[in-house]
């Protein structure tokens, strides 16, 4: 007989392994934290110690070197996803922001990078690209200066020509971040 397919992506592995980075957690924390099913988290625990990604004991779980390792070379890709507070774009929602590094080339038109966020379970997402050194949407429909609170934060990011800046928005912090890891991971893949 075979069980139900696992509910959980890629983006709730990569958060797992944030999570577990330079700490102990135990997997009831995690799964909650990740908003996962028992049966999800105990298949991603099983699938990142098979990796030799993570060791457990009684307190917990947390990164093996191997797994660091891994991580570092996940994050030189995208930035650690930030909660964020831009009020001009989404104020009723729990946002998350990351950098993806030299991805504009593989960017859409944000819209099938929107749809992706979606089906990891977001509400809805925002594209940037930096361009020319100018930082604004992928199409000219919109320009950030509409958008000011927006416009400052992104300022402060020390963006690159060619990063993509991806800010995803939820009701919860897990749903907002695995929105905005799964654009990161698509785009990664293009």
């Amino acid at each position: 007989m075979v069980g139900a397919a696992p509910s959980f992506s890629e983006a709730h592995v990569i958060r797992a392994m944030l999570l577990l980075d330079g700490k102990v957690v135990g997997r009831k924390k995690l799964l909650k934290m990740l908003e996962v099913g028992e049966g999800s988290m105990r298949t991603i625990l099983k699938r990142l110690k098979r990796q030799g990604l993570i060791k457990s004991s009684k307190q917990g779980h947390t990164l093996t070197p191997q797994g660091k390792q891994k991580l570092q070379k996940i994050l030189e890709k995208f930035t650690r996803p930030q909660e964020t507070k831009l009020y001009d774009l989404a104020p009723d929602k729990i946002q998350s922001l990351l950098v993806v590094k030299n991805a504009s080339p593989k960017l859409k038109a944000g819209v099938f990078e929107r749809d992706v966020a979606l089906k990891a379970g977001a509400d809805g997402a925002v594209i940037l690209v930096k361009r020319s050194s100018q930082v604004g949407f992928p199409t000219d429909d919109l320009s950030l200066t509409e958008f000011p609170v927006t416009q400052k934060r992104v300022e402060e990011l020390n963006l690159s020509d060619g990063d993509v800046v991806v800010i995803s928005f939820a009701t919860t912090k897990a749903k907002a971040e695995d929105g905005a890891i799964s654009v990161a991971l698509t785009l990664m893949q293009q």
